[in-house]
């Protein structure tokens, strides 16, 4: 059984995978493995795969299967089943880790026994392995940092300014036993986790970069993206299941931030309307 469970649900990522699967079995870490799933990929995603694991399987205990596509929060789902870790961290098939990513999540987590799980930051970089930006949290989501600091900061900025990107978490599985998984109506599955950890104070900030969070043109969520309002629709929904979990200033945040986005999405289809006229 490894100690630390690595969850990639793979999509369309031909071009990225080999680099983000590389990076885990050159990690230093050792005690892990890799749970992974092609989610009805339509381009050779699975190929590359399968390519991959024939020439390094030796490196990394790796368990791999293709499916027809369910979905980001099904196969995540269904990732957490598959593992056998004692944590988890999921990466996207096109991000991947930097040296000791795993490792300084993991002493964060052994330090600090009554938090389940913990963020840290990346680096982001383009389509073509450039280095963009230097903090994915700071200088590309503008977070702040100070916040990020206190478990009250930690509320507030997921309330207002949620801005954590994919590849940086790091959970105890006995989160998933205690508070469930991934809520599979949801699109947006890492908010209504955020929030989870938020309101418990659950979760703390590592400020060390640990991972590579890649941009492209298939993974920007932009006004122009037919997903856009579904991302609102999501955020606010979210938002409201979360009602009864924050009080006082933190829920006057959320009762704000549900406004703003009731405002952003009927501005949205008033834009989408007059485009189509």
């Amino acid at each position: 059984m490894a100690l630390i469970s690595i969850l990639i649900p793979a999509y369309n990522h031909e071009a990225y995978v080999t680099q983000t699967l590389d990076s885990i079995a050159s990690d230093p870490f050792p005690d892990k493995e890799i749970i992974m799933i092609n989610d009805g990929s339509t381009d050779d995603t699975d190929r590359v795969i399968r390519e991959w694991i024939a020439q390094n399987g030796e490196k990394v205990q790796i368990i791999y299967k293709s499916q027809q596509n369910q979905g980001l929060t099904k196969t995540l789902n269904t990732l957490l089943s598959m593992a056998s870790g004692d944590y988890l961290v999921t990466l996207a098939s096109d991000d991947f880790l930097l040296p000791e990513g795993l490792e300084k999540r993991y002493r964060y987590l052994q330090k600090h026994p009554e938090k389940y799980a913990v963020f840290a930051d990346c680096i982001v970089v383009d389509q073509h392995g450039n280095q963009t930006h230097d903090s994915g949290l700071f200088s590309l989501r503008h977070a702040n940092r100070a916040k990020l600091l206190t478990d009250k900061g930690i509320k507030e900025e997921f309330i207002s300014n949620f801005a954590v990107p994919g590849p940086v978490l790091m959970v105890r599985r006995d989160f998933y036993t205690k508070f469930g998984a991934y809520n599979e109506e949801m699109y947006m599955e890492d908010y209504d986790l955020y929030l989870k950890f938020a309101a418990g104070n659950l979760i703390g900030f590592l400020d060390e970069k640990v991972s590579a969070y890649r941009i492209h043109e298939t993974n920007m969520s932009t006004s122009s993206n037919r997903n856009f309002i579904k991302l609102l629709e999501d955020s606010r929904k979210t938002l409201r299941l979360h009602w009864n979990d924050f009080h006082g200033y933190h829920k006057w945040l959320l009762a704000k931030e549900i406004a703003k986005f009731s405002i952003r999405i009927e501005l949205q289809r008033i834009k989408n309307y007059s485009a189509h006229r």
